[in-house]
């Protein structure tokens, strides 16, 4: 009996023994996970801190950039898959307005009316078989065209959202002095053909107080100095819109404060008349030596580079998918496309004239847009603002 007594003594003691280990080891592992836990949480409220950090230090380069040239670049921004598409179909575009504009022609309609159809439209298809495959059906004046672009056409919306937030979204509006309530004004695909020359510097708006711009371009291909890319003169735009007397330029040009780099005859009795058209009669003649197409006359031939204090030119070389943010008041132009090739790039532009009131608060599709005359789009077509299309909330 006592030995009975005994071994159920020490079986309860091993019990007993065995309880405890247990439960020692497994507080010890609850212990570990909750020092794990804690060490965790500590990491990931360093991270957070560090990402805070890093994205304050983004923002604080970003105006830093901004202020000083004028634009920032983004990096792959969009898939050069989505870019392709867009020039696909904007191309595509362009073929099938040039059949109406053919067909429309007076030569076209006295050709269907003498019964010359098919000799026209041979002979047209034989000039046009000289040309690569992508080229055919593609011609602009002075060897550049503009493809209207809706904004709902497939892709585009996307791909402009993409490359604003991987410009900095939000920060890079506000560092163009734009707010939710900025319309776009500008959508189109601009394509310089082989052969295009060289556009001179100038600015697409002169600059005001009240006027804030920026264009966001998204080139569809590769850009180089050899299929024309965009040049761009960095300067503080601060510093470019108290370097001339714009008011008086905008005088001398008749007013209009959309100032183009194409499409304004020179040859007039204004002062710098005579030196524009002898600049523009110079760029006549490096264009034709060059092999290049004639140069359309612009109101910019009529100021110098020093005049306009412009200072050392900067080719943006860039990928298809990434993306440039340039404020207006930054001097650029096309460069001479003496490549082969088409060089596409999709731009949009967004405006708020603050003289002309909140057009986002009111909805008013004309409000806001300031005096830029469009070249893509009619005013009334003029009713996406920037916090929807692009998803800004500044």
């Amino acid at each position: 009996r006592q030995a009975a007594i005994h071994v159920g003594t020490v079986g309860r003691q091993r019990r007993l023994s065995t309880g405890l280990k247990n439960l020692y080891n497994s507080d010890k592992a609850d212990s570990q996970d909750l020092v794990q836990q804690l060490l965790l949480e500590s990491l990931a409220g360093k991270l957070q801190s560090v990402s805070q950090s890093v994205e304050a230090l983004d923002r604080s380069l970003l105006a830093q950039r901004m202020q000083a040239r004028g634009f920032i670049v983004g990096k792959t921004a969009v898939a050069p898959s989505a870019c392709a598409s867009i020039r696909t179909n904007a191309l595509a575009q362009a073929r099938a307005q040039a059949v109406e504009e053919r067909r429309r022609r007076p030569i076209a309609v006295l050709a269907r009316a003498l019964g010359l159809t098919a000799r026209l439209e041979a002979r047209e298809a034989a000039a046009e078989s000289c040309k690569p495959h992508e080229q055919r059906g593609i011609t602009g004046p002075h060897g550049r065209l503009l493809i209207p672009v809706s904004p709902d056409t497939p892709f585009v919306a996307s791909a402009l959202r993409a490359a604003f937030q991987g410009l900095g979204g939000e920060a890079a509006a506000r560092q163009a002095g734009l707010t939710p309530a900025a319309w776009l004004v500008e959508l189109a695909v601009l394509v310089a053909l082989p052969g295009a020359a060289e556009q001179p510097p100038h600015l697409d708006v002169l600059p005001r107080d009240a006027l804030s711009m920026a264009t966001l371009f998204l080139p569809l291909q590769e850009t180089t100095a050899a299929n024309g890319a965009t040049v761009l003169y960095p300067a503080p735009p601060s510093e470019v819109a108290a370097r001339c007397d714009w008011d008086a330029m905008q005088r001398g040009a008749g007013g209009g404060r959309t100032f183009s780099a194409d499409g304004t005859d020179t040859a007039d009795d204004t002062v710098g008349a005579a030196e524009a058209r002898m600049r523009a009669e110079f760029a006549e003649d490096a264009a034709a030596s060059a092999g290049l197409s004639m140069p359309v006359s612009s109101p910019w031939t009529r100021f110098s580079k020093p005049a306009l204090g412009l200072g050392a030119p900067l080719s943006m070389a860039l990928k298809a998918g990434d993306a440039l943010w340039m404020d207006y008041r930054c001097f650029h132009h096309g460069g001479a496309n003496r490549s082969d090739e088409l060089r596409a790039v999709l731009y949009a532009t967004f405006s708020e004239d603050r003289e002309e009131g909140e057009g986002a608060e009111t909805m008013d599709a004309e409000a806001g847009h300031g005096d830029h005359t469009s070249f893509s789009m009619a005013p009334r077509e003029q009713c996406h603002c920037l916090s929807k299309y692009l998803g800004a909330r500044l």
